[in-house]
């Protein structure tokens, strides 16, 4: 589908992932296609070309991909049927549905501990087996009688992930229904951490600087980078965790890796094989950002470099709640906060939705951090 004026790139959902992509893929002379469904909000405002229509639907997804040179993702539910039908037909399908199958957290899961990298102590189990409960106070009992329950698919921002005592565990069984449910045991946390890899299919792969992410109620509030995120020798094998990940999975594209620091260690939380809003600050706080490196990725174009543009580099997020748009309320925010590098979403706001982001640069990070706070406040409305 080439034209005169380059490759066409094609997103299966419209979101802001999709939005900030083509806002990246634009100076490339890249155009942006997007499949979005009716309820879909971000990419429309930004993407040149917008086709309505659902990621789970066949026969959209066969006629979107026939008007496209590669097909990518902005969410991971899609029909993988459908993708493994492009894919055997000869369309470039990035990242391919061998990649995608690790959204499943069983599966990752799974596959993770086969391959030998760290991840916690689990169990998968199904709500209907008989014998679930009975396994699942089995491995509580071993590690200190809570547990996290998390469905394998379709979680996320906290939805999805439960913490019970293992007496709570039978009465919840008994009212879920849903996907299989992966058990782990309740960590001591010391930190939360990410990685970002972009890989190519030629395999060339390139990653960015370790951030610490900063989760409220299991949504990712803010995220850090530069200075020491990680003592040395950890942030070392948290790079060699991040690029293992890619290369196990197989991505083409940029794959976000969240990691836990437990006892001085690194241990895999989980993956988005996409995009991800621990990256986010790359778009200012890093030589080549993420969407532009994933744009790079799927057409198989050298990668640009990815070190940090500042000292240090804050992302926080700003979560709908209050009344009226965020972008009535920009003009406030950027007179007060002149440093912000404010990112708005085009989303309607609603309690404990992301509906943008602010990035603050600079040489003290406690600074950095309080301006980006109050710059996502004012923006949220309160």
């Amino acid at each position: 589908m080439t034209d005169a004026h380059g490759p066409v790139l094609g997103f299966v959902g419209g979101g802001q992932l999709a939005r900030m992509c083509a806002l990246a893929a634009a100076p490339m002379g890249v155009r942006v296609k997007v499949l979005a469904a009716p309820s879909d909000e971000g990419a429309a405002e930004v993407a040149p070309d917008v086709v309505v229509g659902r990621a789970d639907d066949p026969d959209a997804l066969r006629a979107f991909a026939a008007t496209v040179d590669v097909l990518t993702i902005d969410h991971e539910n899609v029909d993988h049927a459908t993708f493994a039908e492009l894919e055997a037909a000869g369309v470039a399908v990035r990242p391919g549905v061998g990649t995608l199958r690790y959204s499943d957290k069983a599966f990752q899961r799974q596959e993770f501990a086969a391959a030998g990298l760290p991840v916690p102590d689990f169990l998968v189990v199904e709500a209907s087996d008989p014998t679930a409960a009975g396994q699942v106070d089995e491995f509580a009992s071993r590690h200190g009688g809570r547990v996290v329950l998390k469905a394998s698919r379709g979680g996320y921002d906290g939805r999805g992930v439960w913490i019970l005592d293992a007496a709570e565990v039978p009465e919840f069984l008994q009212s879920y229904e849903g996907a299989p449910l992966v058990v782990e045991p309740l960590l001591p946390l010391e930190r939360e951490v990410a990685v970002l890899v972009a890989r190519r299919p030629s395999g060339e792969v390139a990653v960015w600087p370790v951030v610490e992410t900063v989760q409220v109620d299991g949504m990712c509030d803010e995220v850090l980078a530069g200075g020491s995120v990680l003592p040395t020798g950890l942030e070392a094998e948290a790079l060699r965790v991040g690029a293992r990940v890619a290369e196990v999975t197989g991505v083409v594209g940029v794959l976000a890796v969240e990691l836990f620091v437990v006892d001085g260690a690194v241990v895999v939380n989980e993956i988005a094989p996409r995009v991800h809003n621990s990256g986010h600050l790359t778009i200012e706080g890093t030589q080549t950002s993420q969407f532009e490196q994933h744009v790079r990725a799927v057409l198989d174009w050298p990668f640009g470099p990815t070190g940090l543009t500042a000292p240090y580099a804050v992302m926080r997020n700003v979560v709908g709640g209050a009344e009226g748009d965020p972008r009535d309320r920009q003009a406030v925010t950027l007179g007060q906060v002149p440093e912000a590098h404010v990112h708005l979403y085009g989303k309607a706001s609603r309690p404990a939705r992301k509906v943008g982001h602010v990035t603050v640069l600079g040489d003290d990070l406690d600074r950095c951090r309080a301006q980006a706070q109050l710059a996502a406040d004012l923006l949220a409305g309160d």
